[in-house]
């Protein structure tokens, strides 16, 4: 068993290239994928491995990694106390469903759909920064980070569950279309056209012809569009300031809400306030 010493918080991120035999770790750990190919070998079990795939491995399981032929993986492992972390226990229990020691679905390795594997990356990068700079709240930053990256794997494994997400697609358009359906949930945040474009792993041109083709619009169109009428909608049901719903859904300048608003609702959000008013 080896055994990785995890600091008094509870969670350490190691990137893992040397390839071991059959081992097991003393606590639970998550294994991403970064980059290249391969297969994980339980006792019995093996499954193949690509970028983005993602395994959730109990404490004690015994298990191995190998490597494709000219396709070395770049694995980053993270290992973490969820007593130390102060982390929800649910959304652990859930990723790591376990019956008597067997292996269950929840260790199989499944793939992030895009979008998320891209915050996760994320959050991993903002980790090991932390880690080896520790610039003031390091603690703190490691167990947000910590916090956001196991969200989002519990919210791709909730919508895989649900099979309401196709796994990664080598198609284009299919790719294309997975982002913006994401984007239109979470059209609050601030994806510009080259965040939208590295998601869908495709050049910014490609991806705006293809956002035409998808959507019928520009990006910027898209965006404004769902932003727009999420806007409209809280302006006609609630007393939130018309600043406060543009900060709300992404817009950090005012003047730049109150023209996309008009193009996309034909009037101003002034307007259809007062015509709410009663």
């Amino acid at each position: 068993m080896n055994e990785t010493i995890l600091p008094e918080y509870g969670i350490i991120v190691q990137s893992r290239t040397q390839r071991q035999t059959s081992h097991s770790h003393k606590n639970k750990s998550i294994l991403y994928i970064a980059n290249g190919r391969g297969v994980v070998e339980y006792e019995s079990d093996r499954y193949d491995l690509q970028a983005d795939s993602v395994i959730m491995l109990q404490a004690g399981r015994l298990h191995k990694l190998a490597d494709k032929p000219k396709m070395q993986m770049t694995v980053f492992a993270i290992y973490f106390d969820i007593e130390k972390t102060g982390f929800n226990k649910n959304i652990i229990d859930y990723l790591f469903d376990s019956a008597g020691g067997c292996l269950t679905a929840s260790e199989k390795p499944f793939i992030l759909p895009i979008y998320y594997a891209e915050q996760v990356k994320k959050n991993l990068r903002q980790i090991l920064y932390e880690q080896k700079f520790r610039p003031p709240g390091f603690k703190l930053s490691i167990q947000q980070n910590f916090s956001l990256a196991v969200l989002n794997i519990y919210r791709a494994k909730i919508e895989q569950a649900k099979q309401s997400i196709p796994p990664d697609s080598k198609d284009s358009l299919s790719r294309t279309m997975t982002v913006l359906d994401y984007i239109a949930e979470n059209s609050h945040e601030q994806f510009s056209l080259r965040d939208a474009a590295k998601m869908a792993k495709l050049s910014e041109r490609r991806f705006t012809s293809l956002c035409r083709k998808a959507a019928g619009k520009s990006y910027t169109q898209f965006l404004n569009f769902h932003r727009c009428n999420r806007a409209k909608h809280l302006i006609e049901t609630t007393d939130m300031s018309i600043a406060s719903i543009a900060f709300e859904l992404g817009y950090e300048d005012i003047s730049t809400f109150y023209r996309a608003f008009k193009a996309v609702i034909k009037c101003r959000p002034s307007e259809l306030r007062s015509k709410n008013i009663i």
